[in-house]
């Protein structure tokens, strides 16, 4: 799968892409297609009587 590096400090790791994404345009095309077509098959769920997608936007800095 995957070619994960772990780190000794912190638990977290660091995946170097075989092909990273190119610029700005190339992520927001990503960011957009897992919006519209949902690939991990998430569930839509309500919270305080507010139904949330499966997979939606909460931030954007």
């Amino acid at each position: 799968m995957a070619n994960f590096v772990s780190r000794s400090v912190v638990k977290s790791a660091v995946r170097t892409l075989t092909n990273p994404i190119a610029d700005l345009a190339a992520f927001t095309e990503v960011v957009d297609d897992i919006l519209t077509n949902n690939p991990f098959g998430c569930t839509s769920y309500e919270s305080s009587g507010e139904t949330h997608q499966g997979v939606e936007k909460t931030k954007e800095a």
